[in-house]
């Protein structure tokens, strides 16, 4: 066969496009494809941390259910056993809680809602943020005193816990600021050192982190009385119980704060 007839290769020249395109504009369009490269790599990073952050949230939440339920089990055990806390003392519940956490001070229930949880009190408020009842990291954290909220008498006991999305914890206060709900559920139980406490709601509202709820600067009893008269409690109002959590309205700041005070034979 004749090698007129043969197609001839075509062999690329790098030097022949730079100078049809120009230098800068072959440097141009490398820039153009490393960037869309470095834009996907970016992006799939992200989105590989933002899978990774939600599975540990949902780990998370859901290591935090289990614990919760197992010690509610074992509450109610004891219950059953004890026949109701105020028989038992310095109680069985104490004592088993304190074994497993030396930081619990009293459990809290609260009829038509979530909220039936062992009280921690750690040595400053920042530990139980994402730290568990059993000292695990989690971002559920636990239901904790105020760490100020030490010796007798304690006139005003502020007790936190987070708001989560997905329920539980203290997520539940909200409902309080409906007035319906609270007419029907308006008492709260401390459970401490096998007595019941009750305290009756008389404030549920949003506010924020200035508000003279989280006063407990009460040097003698006249401040307290300023206290109780800065928040609307009844005159009767001796103790008052502060629950507080972050409110979902995107601010820093903002809380939702449910108070009580307490109720006496």
């Amino acid at each position: 066969m004749s090698s007129k007839n043969k197609t001839p290769l075509k062999v690329y020249d790098a030097s022949a496009e730079i100078s049809k395109k120009g230098f800068f504009g072959s440097l141009r369009n490398i820039s153009v494809k490393m960037a869309l490269v470095i834009g996907i790599l970016f992006f799939g990073c992200i989105a590989i941390a933002a899978t990774l952050i939600v599975a540990v949230h949902t780990s998370n939440l859901k290591a935090s259910s289990v614990e919760y339920d197992h010690l509610r089990g074992l509450a109610g055990d004891i219950e059953a056993v004890a026949v109701g806390y105020g028989s038992i003392g310095l109680s069985a519940l104490d004592i088993e809680m304190l074994s497993l956490n030396p930081d619990y001070v009293c459990w809290i229930r609260i009829t038509g809602t979530s909220i039936d949880y062992p009280v921690v009190r750690g040595s400053d408020n920042d530990t139980y943020i994402k730290t568990s009842f059993y000292g695990e990291s989690n971002i559920a954290g636990a239901i904790f005193m105020d760490y100020r909220n030490i010796g007798e008498p304690m006139p005003h006991i502020i007790i936190y816990g987070h708001n989560l999305q997905q329920g539980g914890m203290f997520s539940d206060l909200k409902k309080f600021t409906d007035e319906s709900f609270l007419e029907t559920n308006n008492i709260i139980t401390l459970i401490i050192n096998g007595n019941e406490v009750q305290f009756e709601i008389f404030s549920a509202r949003l506010s924020d982190t200035s508000d003279p709820a989280y006063d407990l600067n009460f040097g003698n009893p006249r401040y307290f009385a300023r206290f109780a008269n800065r928040i609307n409690a009844p005159l009767a109002a001796t103790q008052i119980l502060t629950l507080s959590t972050c409110a979902s309205e995107g601010d820093d700041d903002a809380r939702v704060i449910v108070q009580g005070y307490r109720l006496f034979d």
